[in-house]
């Protein structure tokens, strides 16, 4: 079920709401805060990329929705991803010093048959892009499988959902000194862990703690309008028995840039990679995957923001098709 196609990066989307420009606040950050991870790289602990300083607390929810069609046969390996997977996200980040602040990310994952097959089916031949022979295989199915000589993977075939693993993680503002805030001027350094609270049998965890750690630059401007922002981290992913062959580092990455339209509206683009999870010969288990998004922000009265992003597998096969993500975020005002 190997397949090629181009890079389809779409900008999109409207939303409503805005904030004046504080430089601790989101709409300064150039980065996008997805995942767009394959199932079976999903069930481990990589982190989406740190959120810049809140002034107090924050809460965000947000929906990501990715539609998956790949595998292959590789020596003594056999992989089918074919479903749709929703993670809806709360994440809740509060400041506990003025140089640190603490993250708690709480998934709930449902697997489904989808509803989108025919749609990226057209959407592939109206714009001519090959579609991995998608149109030969039953529409809205729900097969997720993997095996090899050192055993088979838990498998989905019918819908699931229910709690993810939970994520914990401390940052802190380097060169940020105890008596001042941080500022969007300084770079961050994060400390993370993934909790086993998910069903390993669902594909909603992997069973085992994971642990990370990360750096991500200031937010650097160029002229009045442009903005980028880097991070990279490790990632060390606990030895799960239900897993064979896992790498147990994996290293992270993230690209973006952010255009300023107005003083509400925000255009993205970032580019997301990491190395592989497993020792394969598979491409979508064995090759680092690369990912492309876009989208835009918009930013509201009250400290609101809603995002709308859409991402592909640049790296082909090594990401889910396409993923939606919608995400609203709150920030309590600064003195409440």
């Amino acid at each position: 079920m190997y397949r090629r196609k181009s890079v389809a990066v779409t900008l999109v989307f409207l939303s409503l709401i805005s904030h004046d420009l504080i430089a601790e606040q989101s709409d300064d950050a150039a980065l996008i805060q997805h995942r767009s991870q394959h199932i079976y790289n999903a069930v481990f602990g990589l982190p989406a990329v740190a959120s810049r300083p809140v002034q107090t607390r924050e809460w965000q929810v947000s929906l990501e929705h990715s539609n998956q069609f790949m595998g292959g046969v590789a020596d003594d390996e056999r992989l089918l991803i074919d479903g749709e997977t929703s993670e809806l996200v709360v994440r809740h980040r509060q400041r506990l010093g003025a140089c640190v602040q603490l993250e708690v990310t709480f998934p709930f994952i449902q697997h489904s048959e989808g509803s989108f097959d025919d749609t990226i089916d057209d959407w592939h031949k109206v714009f001519g892009l090959p579609d991995a022979q998608r149109d030969t295989s039953p529409f809205f199915s729900l097969n997720y499988s993997y095996e090899s000589a050192d055993g088979v993977a838990p498998d989905v075939d019918r819908p699931q959902s229910g709690i993810g693993d939970v994520q914990l993680a401390i940052q802190r503002s380097l060169g940020c000194r105890a008596t001042s805030d941080a500022t969007a001027a300084e770079p961050i350094v994060r400390f993370g862990v993934k909790l086993p609270t998910g069903s390993v049998s669902e594909l909603r965890g992997s069973g085992e703690f994971d642990l990370f750690v990360d750096y991500q630059s200031p937010v650097l401007t160029f002229g009045n309008r442009w903005k980028s922002g880097a991070a990279i981290g490790l990632l060390y992913v606990g030895d799960s028995p239900r897993f064979a062959r896992q790498n147990t580092i994996v290293s992270y990455g993230t690209l973006g840039v952010q255009f300023v339209l107005s003083n509400r509206w925000r255009l993205l683009a970032q580019l997301d990679l990491h190395t592989p999870f497993y020792n394969s010969n598979l491409r979508e288990l064995g090759d680092p995957a690369v990912s492309m998004s876009g989208g835009v922000r918009f930013l509201g009265p009250a400290d609101q923001s809603i995002e709308l992003t859409i991402s592909e597998d640049a790296a082909i096969d090594t990401t889910p098709d396409i993923v939606a993500r919608l995400a609203w975020t709150y920030r309590l005002p600064a003195g409440r």
